[in-house]
């Protein structure tokens, strides 16, 4: 068992001093050769030990450099991917465009998921600098609110490339989709179908999607000429339970909403389900879209109007943006906006 203790190494790190194995060995109450051997990744160490060794040496900044050749900043080829979801319809795109790009270039990706926890994205980036991956692309999470725990990658030259779920204030490589024209044109479409009462079901406001929908539905339901009311425009954590207390409020409420645009595909399905439930049509009382896709829209009726976005692509550019870093040389901190495409189906057209 190994057992922790109070120490002035935190401050050495803040000071820059170097961390070695013996102060590493004494933070963790074990002897020096353990740490060696665990670093060098030794089947003598048992896995539970090399974890506890590998993540302390990651939060006081050990740089692994200084222990073995396997794990020295020379290259290990191994990309680390980190994402919200790994059931997630889009994210499984973008994993397939980067291993399809890495993978012809001889490099394997090393996955992980944050299911949407700020605490679990630190720990994964730590992990993987400490690990000494050549490269990490990520999506944030809709808790990330600051990227103070980016800036260990900086600190060991470690490349990185954001999408998606971006922080525009962190210097690095991003590569995004069209969301405010994505909710423009969706708005636009309903509006001129013939809906006057547009509700959205967002996400976070916090996360940088969701506030450039917010903006686009306020500004282009203005420029339709239609009204914007605010119990139809929420923020949600977009969890099943805030979707369908949302959804009943709306629909149990003497001033219902004639359309609803959903964040996700996932909303969409459920509020397809609530809706039915309360004996109400679809399109003809309430029409439905999302800002997302996935192949299960299909197999609803009646099919759900949404947003195709360019999964595979965003994965191919943002893993060609990390090769130039890695072996280039090629450090930018620009952002690239990728298209989407509005996909009607039968959810929004009423019957004439």
């Amino acid at each position: 068992m190994l057992f922790l203790h109070k120490s002035n190494l935190k401050n050495r790190a803040m000071a820059k001093s170097p961390i070695t194995i013996n102060d590493l060995a004494r933070e963790l109450n074990v002897a020096p050769s353990t740490v060696s051997r665990a670093l060098n990744n030794s089947p003598k160490i048992s896995d539970l030990t090399k974890q506890k060794i590998v993540k302390k040496a990651a939060e006081l900044g050990y740089n692994l450099n200084m222990v073995a050749s396997s794990l020295s900043r020379s290259r290990t080829n191994t990309i680390g991917v980190v994402i919200p979801f790994l059931n997630n319809f889009f994210y499984s795109e973008v994993v397939n465009g980067i291993e399809e790009l890495a993978f012809n270039k001889g490099y394997r990706i090393l996955i992980a998921q944050t299911r949407n926890s700020f605490d679990k994205e630190k720990e994964i980036l730590r992990t993987m600098s400490a690990t000494r991956v050549d490269g990490i692309i990520a999506c944030l999470t809709t808790e990330t609110t600051n990227t103070d725990h980016l800036k260990i990658l900086s600190a060991n030259d470690i490349p990185l490339v954001l999408f998606d779920r971006v922080r525009f204030d962190f210097p690095c490589r991003k590569v995004i989709i069209d969301n405010y024209s994505a909710m423009q044109q969706s708005v636009a479409h309903l509006a001129r179908s013939g809906y006057k009462k547009i509700a959205h079901l967002g996400g976070p406001i916090t996360c940088n999607i969701s506030s450039e929908h917010a903006k686009a539905f306020k500004e282009t339901l203005k420029r339709e000429g239609l009204p914007l009311l605010t119990q139809f425009h929420l923020s949600t954590d977009l969890t099943e339970e805030d979707i369908m207390e949302a959804i009943k409020i709306w629909l149990t409420s003497r001033l219902k909403p004639d359309a609803i645009i959903t964040a996700t595909s996932y909303a969409a399905l459920v509020v397809s389900k609530l809706i039915k439930e309360q004996k109400l049509s679809i399109p003809e009382d309430i029409a439905l879209s999302s800002l997302t896709s996935e192949p299960a829209l299909q197999f609803v009726e009646p099919q759900i109007t949404s947003v195709a976005l360019p999964g595979r692509d965003t994965g191919k550019t943002s893993m060609d943006y990390l090769l130039n870093e890695i072996e280039h040389k090629e450090q930018k901190s620009d952002t690239t906006i990728k298209p989407y495409q509005l996909i009607i189906r039968n959810s929004s057209f009423r019957n004439k």
